[in-house]
């Protein structure tokens, strides 16, 4: 049975299920990201429906979601951890994400497996730096150069993944064109805002600063964010490439020009993770569709799981040869780097949309995040505290 209501009630209820599920999510130890989705799932099969007009609301709030989502994604790069550890960390991480890839194609072109699908290889090579961050935080790894080196491994997936999925993206919907170099614009952009603002910073460093107090009545901090990230979103529409590499820069931006600056950090974050982004992952949990993995779905999630594993432990193994990191250090950054989230839903949601992955895959993918984002920070505390008890 169907029920037609009002978008605003719709709202109204995934405001409630987005102030209870932080709640209850802290108490049995699942990330709030789960929870949306499932609360999600629920409310889809509920038979609440809204018209064309209220769906056509909930779609565009859970669409910029994702954009603000990419943003704070790119904002959580903090690049002076440099000064602290040097290049070597980047060297790792940039040699373990290409390793990664490399596995990841290869066993998608593998027979029996899935097929020739370059596009799962790519979203399967990201990780999850959203739970990296808290798990490392958590148990006091955060500035340790071990620490770091799995962050900066999981920054890398993340920004290549992206990277590679818009090229990728591009080319098929235009070939190798000059079009397909317009991307180069976005860069251009990127590094032209990033010397305007250094130079402003040299210049105006006291009337830059007030953006940051937390009595600025007209917020001129936020404002100025949102700006950033409309202009960097804009000029990817313009040069044809996906939304979510001009939000992923921008945050980048952010980071890089005004790391530091706490209060207009914690205004975005309430902003995102309080209103926009549940909307986002309750959005994709109604969407889910069970009727996907009961028709084929379901015997995709295992070996997605042994290809999400693989691709993340192997690689790892670098982290033994190229540092004195032991044998279960470098197989515990392999299982947290194997954790997938926030990133993987919004890959597969855009893949869905473009017809590069069929709904059995995504509504897979979905339930692959949900059991590694649970499973891997979990083995990974286990592993470390066995290690701290040797």
């Amino acid at each position: 049975m169907t029920i037609t209501i009002s978008p605003y009630i719709l709202l109204l209820v995934i405001a409630a299920f987005a102030f209870i599920i932080p709640l209850l999510s802290g108490k049995i130890g699942v990330p709030a990201v789960v929870g949306e989705i499932i609360c999600g799932m629920l409310l889809g099969v509920s038979g609440l429906s809204v018209g064309a007009d209220g769906r056509a609301i909930i779609d565009f709030l859970a669409s910029f979601g994702l954009i603000f989502l990419m943003f704070l994604v790119g904002m959580e790069i903090d690049f002076s951890k440099v000064e602290l550890h040097g290049i070597k960390p980047f060297i790792i991480g940039t040699l373990t994400f290409a390793t990664t890839l490399g596995i990841s194609i290869a066993l998608m072109y593998k027979p029996g497996y899935f097929g020739h699908d370059l596009y799962l290889a790519f979203i399967l090579s990201s990780s999850a730096v959203g739970l990296t961050v808290p798990t490392i935080k958590e148990l006091g790894l955060l500035r340790s150069g071990y620490g770091q080196t799995i962050l900066i491994s999981a920054f890398i997936a993340d920004f290549g993944t992206v990277l590679l999925i818009t090229v990728y993206t591009l080319y098929l919907k235009k070939g190798l064109s000059a079009e397909t170099f317009l991307i180069a614009l976005v860069f251009v952009l990127f590094f032209a805002v990033y010397h305007v603002g250094k130079l402003a910073i040299w210049h105006y460093p006291e009337r830059l600063s007030a953006w940051f107090k937390s009595d600025q009545p007209s917020e001129i901090g936020v404002r100025a964010a949102f700006a950033l990230l409309l202009v960097f979103v804009a000029l990817s529409e313009i040069a044809n490439v996906e939304a979510i590499l001009g939000a992923f820069l921008a945050g980048m931006m952010l980071s890089l020009l005004f790391r530091g600056g706490t209060i207009l950090e914690q205004k975005l974050y309430g902003i995102g993770y309080g209103f926009l982004i549940p909307i986002f992952f309750i959005n994709v949990g109604m969407g889910f569709d069970p009727h996907a993995l009961s028709g084929g779905g379901i015997y995709l999630v295992p070996k997605l799981l042994m290809v999400a594993l693989a691709v993340k432990i192997a690689p790892s193994m670098l982290f033994l040869f190229l540092t004195r990191y032991s044998l279960r250090d470098s197989f515990s950054a392999g299982v947290l780097l194997s954790s997938r989230l926030s990133l993987i839903i919004a890959m597969a949601a855009v893949g869905l949309q473009l017809g590069m992955i069929e709904r059995s895959m995504e509504s897979a993918i979905i339930l692959l995040a949900i059991i590694t984002s649970i499973s891997c920070p979990t083995v990974f505390r286990w592993l470390h505290l066995i290690r701290s008890e040797i």
